[in-house]
């Protein structure tokens, strides 16, 4: 009976060092997250490029919304640079606030995906609320947390770009509708006026 109770004794206090030793581990992991992701979002609303890539693990893939891949934090900094400043920049401002909802962690590795809440305004004034969905992947680098790959996507049916797509494309067809409806009236009204003629 005493063996068994020293068994069951040793065994309790392994398993309790062991949650102790785990916690602060997984606190210490979840608070590397979250500056991490408190760094990205503050720098990108920044427009703070270097800042930004400095969370960007060395070979990290980036795939924008317009489809566009890059590959190393060079390669960010460059795309970002053509669109927002550039001799011909698309982008005037952009802020996203994202919303987590879910993730997913294995030891030295997670991924996480939500809602971005991105909003553009383009050069030409236009303004575009994306609310794009994105896909993170982070890796431990050492003692840092760093993103390993990031994927943006939008939906194709339902958005500010198609919406006005399809906008433009309404006002030329009504356009086009009305230049060949006086394109017929007028060859319809000459028809007419030649037979009058033909007739009197």
């Amino acid at each position: 009976m005493k063996k068994h109770f020293i068994v069951v004794l040793v065994l309790s206090l392994f398993f309790s060092a062991h949650a102790q030793t785990n916690l602060p581990m997984e606190l210490d992991a979840d608070f590397a997250v979250k500056q991490l992701r408190e760094g990205l979002v503050d720098s990108f609303n920044q427009g703070d490029i270097d800042r930004l890539i400095s969370y960007l693990d060395t070979n990290a893939v980036v795939t924008w919304q317009n489809g566009e891949v890059c590959e190393g934090p060079a390669a960010v900094k460059a795309y970002y640079e053509r669109m927002m400043k550039g001799d011909h920049p698309v982008v005037s401002k952009v802020t996203a606030d994202p919303k987590i909802l879910g993730r997913h962690a294995h030891g030295d590795w997670a991924v996480s995906w939500g809602v971005l809440n991105d909003d553009f305004v383009l050069t030409d004034g236009r303004h575009l609320p994306l609310n794009s969905r994105f896909t993170a992947t982070i890796i431990k680098r050492g003692e840092r947390w760093l993103v390993s790959s990031f994927h943006v996507s939008v939906n194709a049916f339902d958005n500010p770009i198609t919406n006005l797509a399809v906008k433009k494309i309404s006002i030329a067809v009504g356009i086009g509708g009305i230049v060949v409806g006086l394109f017929i009236g007028v060859i319809t009204a000459g028809i007419i006026v030649r037979r009058k003629r033909s007739h009197g």
